[in-house]
């Protein structure tokens, strides 16, 4: 069976989700709906439009952006990858969070969410993430790395995806790994952006593949998520690290 990864980051306002996303193997698709890839390091970029085909990988890009104002936009998105009629091996979904609200832009509009919709809503949200993770499981052309991002926000003294109602619950059942990003201290006063993998008190977090926690620890030091899909495929090793000192940073 072919190796994939399916993995949620949450984490604070500025820690690097976006930059995390952008380390994905290439040729990947960043489905830009907070205009973030503008700033971020990987290039060559070249932009899509879904109303055509992706464009064909050619070398002359590592990146492909696709700027997403509506939730049908992600829906044609998906159209075009479920076809498997692309070259791309990573799909980078930046933010969850701005999917949601163009969900709910595509069911209410500007009124008031009423129960109904909140049905519609979770169901929609719910089928989004599980039908793009699915995309690593298909028999023709599967995407390798699926990558969703989105914020956190503090309940009741625990770091959670920033999701409405149910789905700040169900989603992290549906993905290999939920990670938490977050800088962590160093004895120099530096900062190191480092990726929870496994549960503490405090952290919605965890490593369904058991192989990325064997080889790193509970935290990844300056994650990089190709370096972290090599790992899966048994291709790479990292440096190990002191699981405990990362893991008191967390709650530093």
């Amino acid at each position: 069976m072919k190796t994939s990864l399916s993995i949620l980051v949450h984490g604070e306002s500025g820690t690097g989700k976006s930059w995390l996303g952008d380390s994905a193997p290439y040729p990947r698709l960043i489905i830009d709906l907070e205009g973030r890839a503008r700033y971020t390091p990987s290039g060559p970029k070249v932009g899509w439009d879904p109303r055509h085909a992706p464009p064909l990988a050619d070398g002359t890009w590592s990146t492909c952006v696709a700027t997403v104002t509506s939730f049908d936009e992600l829906q044609m998105i998906y159209q075009w990858l479920r076809s498997g009629q692309h070259h791309f091996k990573s799909i980078v979904l930046d933010s969850l969070m701005e999917a949601q609200k163009r969900c709910i832009d595509s069911v209410a509009g500007l009124a008031q969410l009423d129960q109904q919709d909140w049905g519609t809503l979770l169901r929609k949200l719910e089928s989004l993430v599980r039908s793009y993770r699915d995309l690593t499981l298909l028999p023709t052309n599967p995407v390798e790395v699926v990558v969703l991002i989105v914020g956190s926000y503090d309940q009741e003294g625990t770091r959670r995806p920033l999701l409405q109602g149910q789905l700040r619950t169900t989603v992290p059942y549906y993905l290999d790994v939920v990670g938490y990003l977050f800088p962590a201290p160093q004895p120099d006063g530096s900062l190191v952006r480092s990726l929870l993998i496994q549960p503490q008190p405090g952290f919605v977090a965890k490593d369904g593949t058991d192989t990325l926690s064997k080889a790193y620890g509970a935290v990844i030091a300056d994650p990089n998520l190709e370096t972290m899909y090599n790992i899966l495929k048994g291709v790479e090793h990292p440096v190990p690290v002191d699981a405990s000192t990362t893991t008191q940073e967390v709650a530093a």
